[in-house]
């Protein structure tokens, strides 16, 4: 009985083992990172996994960050979004990745039902253009009849800025030289209204 029972423990122990997913440790440009760099503390920086079935990738989210988009990538993004070549307003996307358990009742509250509102007449007043764009449509039942949604299921959009999924809705202002400055999910509509209509530097 006991040989028996120490084989049971043995085998259950080699399972849990054998059963353990590799820990990869990535930034979100999909770079791998060390422990150490994964590990390090920042007020712009948040943790996030990614499991496969044999992989767990651990991902240090820059939330807010920059860069600048080639002249046919830049033009393949007006294409998507329907703006004219010479067009040289601000483009700021809203941009909705699906459901999740950040925004799973966003649809239905009223401080976000007016935060769309309310920043769509701002917009509309400044030298930006505000676009809302969807992966899916699950969980945006009310949402899309406040203003018009793109539909990015191809994934062109979301190829060029959102390479992973973030918690809530992100958001993106390009500028007309290519440049952007990204907000990776949950964001405030006031500092990225300011960053569309504010003199910028990068």
């Amino acid at each position: 009985m006991k040989k028996l029972l120490t084989a049971i423990i043995l085998l259950t122990l080699n399972q849990i083992l054998f059963s353990q997913k590799k820990e990869i440790y990535i930034n979100d440009h999909l770079e791998i990172i060390s422990k150490e760099d994964y590990k390090k503390r920042g007020v712009n920086y948040r943790l996030q996994n990614i499991e496969t079935d044999s992989v767990l990738y651990r991902v240090r989210v820059e939330h807010e960050g920059k860069g600048k988009l080639t002249t046919t990538e830049f033009s393949e993004l007006k294409k998507s979004l329907n703006v004219s070549e010479t067009d040289t307003k601000n483009i700021v996307i809203h941009y909705y990745q699906g459901l999740d358990a950040c925004n799973q009742h966003a649809d239905k509250n009223q401080f976000v039902i007016d935060d769309i509102r309310n920043y769509n007449r701002k917009f509309k007043r400044s030298n930006s253009n505000l676009y809302f764009v969807y992966k899916e449509t699950k969980g945006l039942k009310n949402s899309l009849d406040m203003t018009t949604w793109i539909d990015d299921t191809s994934g062109a959009i979301e190829n060029l800025f959102f390479k992973m999924e973030y918690p809530c809705d992100s958001a993106v202002v390009i500028f007309p030289d290519g440049n952007y400055i990204i907000f990776r999910g949950e964001h405030n509509w006031e500092k990225v209204f300011n960053t569309a209509t504010e003199k910028y530097t990068m």
